[in-house]
């Protein structure tokens, strides 16, 4: 097994990182995108895809710190053609009136649960929104990570 040390210079820190080559494989490292969540009645947040290529959002992961206040508002998560669209394919109906940390896999609701195809920025659907349905939630506090990996 290879291991990493600090001390290694960083060229062979990261080749250390990837599998030996293999004829016909390309290898990519999966990215992460963390942003605030934003309290209010509309967006959580929106993310336009900051690569000039089409990625997979392989995940998508809410930390709720502070409970949005209400009961009844509830986050919707997708792919989506501009910062104020909405869909729940990733995540549906999350509760944000309970703090503590959600994604696609465990929290997906009724509709969400897929990864989806992020297209490049500039592209038809190139942003991830997480909009505040149902009710306002005025106090909610935390952060949203977004998993992805670059398709070439």
């Amino acid at each position: 097994m290879t291991t990493i040390s600090r001390a290694d210079p960083t060229a062979e820190a990261v080749k250390n990182m990837l599998p030996p080559d293999q004829p016909g494989i390309a290898y990519v490292m999966k990215r992460y995108i963390v942003e605030d969540l934003a309290s209010g009645s509309a967006n959580a947040f929106a993310v336009q895809n900051p690569e000039g290529v089409d990625c997979v959002v392989t995940n998508v992961i809410v930390d709720i710190t502070t409970a949005g206040g209400t009961a009844s508002s509830v986050l919707d998560v997708d792919v989506v053609a501009d910062a104020t669209s909405t869909g729940d394919t990733i995540i549906d109906g999350l509760d944000l009136n309970a703090a503590g940390v959600a994604d696609r896999h465990d929290n997906a609701g009724s509709n969400g649960g897929e990864p989806k195809k992020w297209d490049k920025n500039g592209g038809s659907n190139d942003y991830v929104t997480g909009k505040i349905l149902a009710q306002n939630a005025a106090s909610l506090a935390g952060k949203v990570i977004i998993e992805y990996v670059p398709l070439s």
